[in-house]
């Protein structure tokens, strides 16, 4: 049995692993990095890299699903609350945008990587993949009930994902500045994209 201090020891290794793929996959896109490649990077041997993680596609979907379980548990506790549904919405992307702005580099990835990877990697039905569907499903969800409250202008579904698969990639850039994004510019950024894509 292993000792807390080892137990320590052992997640900082693999913290740095991951933050090292991370950088090695924005660089070269998955199919061209290798497990050299990360080693290098993450500042170990190949043999530590293959105790942690049996290949690069391994470490690929590992920071999927721990990104993706970020972002559903920061919003979980808004989405169970009783604001109306316009408040729920716009404070759950304000807490997103908040993440976006304490780590670029992961959400960039997180929100560009599902986009080009092979389809093989979807097949196994990933445990990022089942948090996302749930967020895009309660983001939906929230659109509809403040649609039919006159909170938000009408529109179709098909429209309303195409909306909030624009305003995760927006958040992306309106977190490249330092401060808080506050909830009157989180009001336009809705109001801008959603008005965009009904035209």
């Amino acid at each position: 049995m292993i000792s807390e201090r080892q137990a320590k020891e052992r997640e900082f290794r693999k913290e740095q692993i991951l933050e090292g793929a991370l950088i090695v996959f924005k660089s070269q896109g998955l199919e061209r990095t290798t497990m050299d490649e990360i080693a290098r990077e993450s500042d170990f041997g190949k043999a530590t890299l293959y105790y942690y993680f049996s290949s690069k596609e391994e470490i690929f979907i590992e920071l999927l699903d721990r990104g993706w379980k970020m972002i559903w548990e920061s919003i979980e506790p808004i989405i169970h609350g009783k604001d109306q549904p316009k408040d729920t919405f716009i404070n759950s992307l304000i807490i997103i945008g908040g993440l976006v702005t304490e780590n670029q580099v992961l959400f960039e990835f997180l929100f560009t990587a599902p986009q080009t990877m092979p389809i093989t990697l979807l097949e196994s039905k990933p445990t990022w993949k089942n948090y996302q569907n749930k967020m895009y499903g309660v983001f939906q969800g929230l659109l509809e009930e403040g649609i039919s409250k006159g909170e938000f202008p009408q529109m179709r579904s098909d429209l309303m994902m195409r909306a909030i698969g624009g305003l995760f990639h927006g958040l992306f850039f309106l977190g490249h500045g330092k401060k808080p994004v506050s909830a009157d510019t989180m009001e336009d950024f809705i109001s801008d994209f959603i008005g965009k894509t009904l035209k």
